[in-house]
């Protein structure tokens, strides 16, 4: 379920310096892959304590390590030019908001942060919006944006950011089965979230913004936990 789509191409594009890279329909069975990743039984919850994680909203990832994911693992490596920390090791994102005050995305961008270097993401949802945010680069010299990136403050602890604070340069169109790559230590990111077709009056919505991650670092660095998105 893990095999890749031989037909399809690398799109290639420069933002602001840096590469991001495209591909449309990458896997070759992406249904049976969606079916086994966003099966909640399959694995645990990570929370996310001092949040409002499962009370206002709903972020759940979850990391596993299986060689047959290798094959994207290796592309995505190929192109970027940095390395995995372990050959097969990927994350999940799943991500629904409930209709109240605390979210306000008309005003607000969500959770605007770092990874450690590129990002890659695979879409699973078939609508095309709802997809990345990048947001410009001196977002990374302001003051409150280095406090939200320490690491003893909570992932998630102060998720909506005012647009007024922050500049988005461009958003990431999310298509069923398409791969992303990004540099996500060079753009600030998140989530776009555009409208509410992710939002529900219930807990635990089963129409979530679903998305499969792969995290890379330079070759010099020492593997570091990081955030998706």
């Amino acid at each position: 379920m893990w095999q890749l789509n031989l037909d399809s191409t690398v799109q290639v594009k420069e933002l602001m310096g840096s590469k991001i890279y495209q591909i449309d329909n990458v896997f070759e069975q992406p249904k049976r892959l969606e079916r086994f990743l966003f099966n909640r039984d399959s694995f645990p919850v990570q929370g996310e304590p001092w949040t409002r994680n499962q009370y206002y909203y709903q972020k759940e990832r979850y990391t596993d390590f299986k060689d047959e994911s290798a094959p994207l693992a290796i592309v995505a490596e190929r192109l970027c030019g940095q390395q995995l920390g372990n050959y097969g090791a990927f994350s999940t994102n799943v991500e629904s908001w409930q209709h109240n005050v605390y979210n306000k995305p008309e005003t607000h961008y969500w959770f605007p942060h770092l990874d450690n270097g590129y990002t890659c993401i695979v879409y699973f949802n078939i609508e095309n919006s709802n997809g990345t945010n990048l947001y410009h680069p001196d977002l990374k010299e302001k003051d409150w944006f280095k406090k939200l990136m320490k690491p003893d403050i909570p992932k998630g602890k102060t998720p909506w950011i005012p647009k007024e604070d922050v500049e988005l340069v461009t958003e990431l169109t999310p298509s069923y089965n398409r791969m992303v790559l990004f540099d996500g230590s060079f753009f600030p990111h998140g989530s776009a979230v555009t409208n509410k077709i992710y939002f529900s009056d219930q807990p635990k919505s089963l129409n979530c913004r679903k998305n499969l991650c792969f995290f890379y670092y330079p070759k010099n660095e020492t593997e570091k936990e990081t955030e998706t998105k």
